[in-house]
């Protein structure tokens, strides 16, 4: 995370929701994605379909909600306060981590020891977080291209040529898929980077205190030591 301290309000109970089902998905397309691509159990093809099919309409619709709540709900724009806005300001340039992106990429790779001063969410992970639900509503998309209901319609066949034919939509989805895997690790690394109390927060509502970041002094400090 980018900030010291863990919330509920800088992760409210909607948002978590949709972490785990995003989680959820993410895992069984995965899993389905390669049993479908090595069909080394022939029984269970049908099966595996079945639950890609459903779960990736049920990660793009994940996906639209998450959006249009970040519109609706709100939750903490730094670390070192309860205080609120609508959460789609959080994921705007923000005062406390500006021009903080080459500080951040230093000590993600170990080339800063000291933490980056900033809002709730880091200057990578703004970037990230924005361009993975295009990502997603594109692999949605061509995995429509490649679902026998979908893929013979006038606007999807006319797609698929666009992309060069049904090979290579497939070729764009499974190794999309690959894409998908490695951003859930450097996720999961990056969340964690400095202890279990982001994962503790986000799947079971955990909070965590101790140090913070005050963005009115602009500096690290006791959660007791904050005016809240």
């Amino acid at each position: 995370m980018a900030h010291l301290a863990h919330y509920r309000e800088a992760h409210p109970l909607p948002f978590r929701i949709t972490h785990w089902v995003n989680l959820i998905s993410m895992i069984l397309l995965i899993v389905t994605g390669f049993c479908i691509h090595f069909p080394f159990w022939p029984e269970f093809m049908g099966i595996a379909r079945g639950v890609h099919i459903f779960f990736g309409f049920v990660i793009f619709i994940n996906v639209i909600v998450r959006i249009v709540l970040a519109f609706f709900v709100k939750s903490a724009p730094t670390g070192g306060t309860r205080e609120v806005v609508t959460d789609f300001k959080t994921w705007l340039p923000q005062a406390d981590n500006k021009h903080q992106l080459g500080a951040w990429i230093k000590y993600y790779l170990f080339f800063k020891k000291d933490h980056p001063l900033a809002a709730k969410l880091g200057v990578p992970q703004k970037i990230s977080y924005l361009l993975v639900p295009v990502l997603l509503i594109f692999m949605f998309f061509t995995g429509l291209c490649l679902w026998s209901p979908t893929a013979n319609l006038p606007f999807f066949a006319d797609m698929i040529n666009l992309m060069g034919g049904a090979m290579s939509v497939r070729i764009i989805h499974y190794f999309m898929m690959f894409v998908f895997i490695l951003f859930s690790m450097l996720h999961i690394y990056l969340a964690n980077i400095e202890g279990l109390a982001p994962t503790k927060l986000m799947f079971f509502g955990t909070e965590h205190g101790g140090l913070v970041y005050d963005p009115e002094k602009h500096t690290i400090v006791g959660e007791d030591k904050l005016d809240h």
